[in-house]
């Protein structure tokens, strides 16, 4: 077969929802365990505090304080902060407008295609692919430097997954 020939074809609109879906699936693993470390330290902490202060018989204010201040920081950093990332990211997907951006990926023998709904086209080698998710509505493709290429299950014109999965190392 020849190295350009098109094995299938997949296109999306990256809706909200669906980038959301994504987004929680890929979501950064070193992120999440380093956080889970920080709840540690911090409930070690505040456990320790909690200690001193019932042995020496201190102020309990003091530890409701402690509480609203470590409930603050742990609401920060689990939900706020993923969450603005994923704005952050989502914006520049659609380069900075309202619009749902689209991509179209076409897969061929050695390499795959994206193409942005601006015309922009990147090139991945299957090789690269360091592994792949499935979601409910989603097949998401993970390659190094944190990219990942979303694909619609129900996006394919051309072939399907199964036939693109054989392509994988």
């Amino acid at each position: 077969m020849h190295p350009t020939t098109l094995i299938a074809e997949n296109h999306i609109c990256i809706s909200r929802t669906l980038f959301e879906e994504g987004m929680r699936a890929a979501g950064n693993k070193t992120y999440q365990k380093t956080v889970q470390k920080m709840a540690v330290i911090l409930l070690i902490l505040y456990l320790a505090a909690a200690f001193f202060l019932w042995y020496t018989k201190g102020s309990l204010l003091f530890l409701a304080g402690e509480s609203v201040f470590l409930g603050a920081l742990l609401f920060w950093l689990l939900v706020m902060l993923p969450r603005t990332k994923h704005r952050g990211k989502s914006k520049a997907m659609a380069q900075g407008e309202n619009n749902i951006p689209k991509r179209t990926v076409k897969f061929y023998q050695n390499h795959l295609c994206v193409i942005t709904d601006t015309g922009k086209e990147t090139t991945l080698l299957y090789k690269n692919i360091q592994d792949f998710l499935e979601t409910k509505n989603l097949y998401i493709l993970n390659f190094p430097n944190h990219t990942s290429i979303l694909l619609d299950k129900n996006g394919f014109v051309t072939g399907d997954f199964h036939i693109v999965k054989t392509l994988f190392p």
